[in-house]
């Protein structure tokens, strides 16, 4: 799967972070794994031939990163988790390191009655937390924690229309911020994979929820989607342990370049042009993107884009007809 998917990856032009998946059990407490989830279940050896195999593949892949994923503090044990750092150490001590954690309350209490900790409180206890970390979600945290995490120089992984759509909470941005906690956003079920509405959603859940105007604006920075976008830029590139935050030597060469013509951008320009394309919708706003020095993506559309839809369409077909 893993070959699959930075095969496709390449293929189509995208820089990526290949992040593996460490899963095997059900719950807090060593919990067997049930039937299916048997089909993903690893253990740290098999886990780390994954590791090795593709760092082995794309070392020297500017494009490709290799990281992991132990997905969730239920789904490891210290012991394999513990193992499994130890062995991706050995073969990248950089190696960024994603985890699910806090998503929810129910997953906060398992681990209470587990350990009588809550989640990111018993992983800050146990692991050494830093920059190769992005804790997924974190949405239930107390003020403790919150600052914990914005100390450790880790990332926090917020996906605001996946938990939404999951009914998970509200992630505490406004005081995360204070702390110059690192953010970064993403899509944790695909509902959406739309930057610009992930970075809305952050906000806008923030003034519903506290009653109150432009909530990630300070006093550097008062235009919101220039906040947000950098931010989101900072975090997001040091959670996928790749140098594309920004425009400067010795970065990847990862552009977008907007189209200036659009009804909703025209005319504008700076902290005000970004502004407009993070909070005028829904809108295709992205005229050409650039990967790695490469064009992918001219006047809004992709080189392969009719053949990629088309063999799309026909794996769906195919799937649906074997259902």
């Amino acid at each position: 799967m893993a070959r699959r998917v930075t095969g496709a990856a390449q293929k189509t032009g995208i820089g990526m972070t290949i992040l593996p998946v460490l899963y095997a059990y059900s719950g807090f407490g060593s919990q067997p794994a049930n039937k299916p989830q048997c089909r993903f279940v690893n253990g740290a050896d098999r886990f780390l031939r994954i590791f090795e195999a593709l760092t082995d593949k794309h070392g020297n892949d500017p494009q490709v990163r290799v990281g992991i994923a132990p997905h969730s503090l239920r789904a490891v044990s210290k012991g394999l988790l513990a193992e499994a750092i130890t062995g991706v150490d050995r073969i990248d001590p950089r190696a960024p390191i994603h985890v699910h954690i806090a998503e929810q309350m129910k997953e906060v209490e398992d681990c209470v009655a587990w350990s009588n900790m809550r989640p990111v409180t018993w992983l800050y206890g146990n692991f050494n937390i830093d920059e190769r970390w992005c804790l997924i979600h974190a949405t239930h945290i107390n003020r403790m924690e919150t600052w914990m995490i914005a100390h450790s120089r880790a990332v926090a992984g917020i996906c605001p229309t996946t938990e939404a759509n999951l009914g998970d909470g509200i992630f505490p941005l406004g005081l995360y911020l204070r702390g110059e906690g690192r953010f970064g956003i993403g899509s944790d079920s695909h509902i959406s994979v739309s930057p610009v509405e992930e970075l809305r959603w952050l906000e806008y859940v923030q003034r519903l929820r506290r009653e109150m105007r432009n909530v990630t604006a300070n006093g550097a920075e008062r235009h919101v989607g220039m906040r947000l976008w950098q931010g989101a830029l900072a975090g997001g590139a040091q959670a996928m342990g790749r140098k594309v935050d920004g425009i400067r030597v010795g970065n990847r060469a990862d552009l977008i370049a907007l189209d200036g013509n659009h009804p909703l951008l025209f005319g504008r320009d700076g902290a005000v042009l970004t502004d407009s394309f993070v909070f005028s919708g829904n809108a295709s706003l992205v005229r050409d993107v650039v990967v790695g020095g490469k064009q992918v993506v001219s006047e809004g559309r992709h080189a392969d884009e009719e053949k990629i839809a088309r063999a799309y369409r026909k794996v769906i077909g195919e799937l649906v007809a074997a259902a």
